[in-house]
């Protein structure tokens, strides 16, 4: 009894003829991975002169000199990673706005969202905003009751009405990645300005001492004894 095998040739040997599944393809908001985690904003490259060494001596001006380099340091690094974090917010808004374009047209809803507010609206919104503010009250004084700060943070998931349309909530998600974005920017550009004038003042002291090394004796002395003027 002859046997033959019944492979066929361009067939897989193992998987009896049946191609392999495709991955499926990924539409361009999926292609964006979603926003979890800000931490990697805070690297930036590393230029030549942060990673040359100090020079080895200790003199006033070598000292000036070092802290006029970190202070130029922690400029470069606090634009630098603002311009990660801004990236990074931009592109989960992207994100947001693409996946609510692609929903509305795979389930045919881009003509039910509904219509914007009408012409008398939006001209009476900027009127008001054109209107000068009541006299004898700074809305910029933290004192002031009606300062922002002083409002309760909402969270715009807990109050979105249960009908509202795919247009509307993309909108909030996007006004809330924004928010969170401006405060990630502005607590750390916080931290580096609290930083920098640690340094600003170091290298203050420097030079006073340097222009105090300077003078002679007598000249040191009516320095000393002049009035602050505070």
């Amino acid at each position: 009894m002859s046997s033959h095998s019944s492979h066929r040739p361009g067939a897989h040997p193992t998987g009896g003829g049946q191609q392999q599944p495709q991955p499926p393809t990924l539409r361009p908001s999926q292609q964006i991975p979603p926003l979890t985690n800000v931490a990697p904003s805070i690297f930036v490259p590393l230029r030549k002169d942060d990673v040359e060494p100090p020079p080895e001596d200790d003199e006033p001006s070598q000292r000036i000199a070092r802290l006029k380099r970190i202070i130029e340091t922690i400029d470069y690094h606090t634009a630098a990673v603002k311009e990660n974090y801004v990236w990074m917010f931009e592109r989960e808004v992207r994100r947001f706005s693409l996946d609510a374009s692609e929903r509305e047209e795979e389930f045919k809803l881009r003509d039910l969202h509904p219509p914007g507010p009408a012409e008398a609206e939006i001209d009476a919104v900027f009127a008001s905003m054109e209107r000068p503010a009541p006299e004898g009250i700074d809305y910029n004084d933290p004192n002031n009751p009606f300062n922002v700060k002083h409002l309760p943070e909402l969270n715009p998931q807990e109050y979105m009405p249960r009908d509202v349309s795919l247009r509307e909530k993309a909108m909030m998600d996007i006004l809330t990645v924004v928010e969170a974005g401006k405060n990630e920017v502005d607590g750390y550009q916080n931290h580096m300005k609290g930083l920098r004038s640690t340094y600003v003042e170091l290298m203050g002291k420097e030079q006073e001492m340097l222009q105090q090394a300077a003078l002679r004796p007598e000249e040191r002395i009516r320095v000393q004894d002049a009035p602050t003027g505070r």
